[in-house]
């Protein structure tokens, strides 16, 4: 052992909270639990200064299913039963044990990621100052998974007891109405959104959503970029985007199989931006627009901005517990049989 991950080990927890938030913060960065599950962390959620889990209001993707609750930061996994947290009610909510050193196993614990000393001891060398957001990134990414399962929820009823081909043209006629209503530019006259709504049901997007159904997409997130660069009609960049990300992406939320979805996920929290969005670049003109999902979640922080933490949105959009790939440790274990 180094001496930079000797005095890592030798902190106390409360000293390395911030990096190891900062090390759970890529939400495109993929896992692997100690007991071999696939995981991405796709919000850590808020620091908690009192008693409890020291992370509150996290969201991850486990295997393919979306979680939500706590996480608890220890140096070492036997810490869990030393500490006593399977007595207390606070710690019932925690999704994801984040260690550094795995020196214990059991049916008992939580699942567990172990954090590298080596990347922790680099971040904590770093000493870098963060950017002067005005809006915590970890908060975020937490409404950016908020509008994909809203939006995945609104599109389940696209496709009841339709095709795919017509689930997927409702879907584009309904978001090219909103998308014309805002006066958007450059500006697309009311035929040519006639015209884009009309080859959706032919184009190679609902081809894609179609294979998905068949469980015939060898790489879905691959596919995904691919169809981010094929046009419907003759629509721009801009506008392909926005239907990709309004259209597509949630219907194939709902439409694939539990390890497609995981491609799903994969795409949307490592697409990059087309472009700039200026109406978050006035509210929050400090905030990156370099992926997509930062994009989404701006978005869905400027339509709900009461609601500060991912719990308080959940609960707000009550009918999210429809998809049957969410699950939340924030409710009662009567919602989780009603499920």
């Amino acid at each position: 052992m180094n001496q930079d991950i000797e005095a890592i080990v030798s902190r106390h927890e409360s000293e390395l909270h911030a990096a190891v938030h900062r090390w759970m913060s890529d939400p495109s960065r993929v896992h692997r639990t100690v007991s071999g599950r696939r995981l991405q962390i796709l919000s850590p959620g808020m620091l908690n200064p009192h008693e409890g889990p020291d992370f509150l209001g996290a969201a991850i993707m486990l295997d393919a299913s979306v979680l939500t609750g706590s996480i608890e930061f220890d140096k070492r996994r036997s810490y869990w039963r030393q500490h006593g947290h399977s007595s207390r009610a606070e710690y019932r909510r925690v999704v994801l044990h984040a260690v550094i050193e795995c020196d214990a196993e059991g049916d008992d614990l939580p699942e567990a990621v172990v954090v590298p000393a080596d990347e922790l001891a680099a971040i904590v060398e770093q000493h870098r100052a963060d950017l002067p957001h005005h809006v915590p990134l970890e908060e975020v990414q937490s409404y950016a998974l908020a509008r994909l399962l809203r939006m995945s929820t609104e599109h389940v009823a696209y496709f009841h007891m339709r095709s795919v081909k017509e689930g997927f043209a409702l879907s584009v006629r309904a978001f090219l109405r909103r998308f014309a209503e805002k006066q958007r530019r450059p500006a697309y006259a009311a035929a040519q959104l006639d015209r884009i709504a009309a080859r959706a049901a032919e184009s190679e997007h609902v081809r894609f959503l179609e294979s998905l159904v068949l469980r015939s997409v060898a790489d879905v997130a691959k596919r995904l970029a691919e169809l981010s660069t094929r046009s419907i009609a003759d629509e721009g960049t801009h506008l392909r985007g926005e239907i990709m990300t309004n259209c597509v992406l949630p219907s194939a939320c709902v439409l694939a199989s539990d390890a497609d979805r995981i491609g799903v996920f994969t795409w949307y929290w490592s697409a990059p931006a087309t472009c700039r969005y200026g109406v978050i670049g006035r509210r929050y003109p400090d905030m990156p627009q370099k992926y997509v999902w930062q994009q989404q979640g701006l978005l869905e922080l400027m339509r709900r901005p009461t609601e500060t933490t991912i719990g308080e949105i959940f609960r707000s959009y009550g009918t999210l517990v429809a998809l049957d790939f969410y699950r939340s440790a924030e409710e009662p274990p009567l919602l989780e049989d009603e499920r």
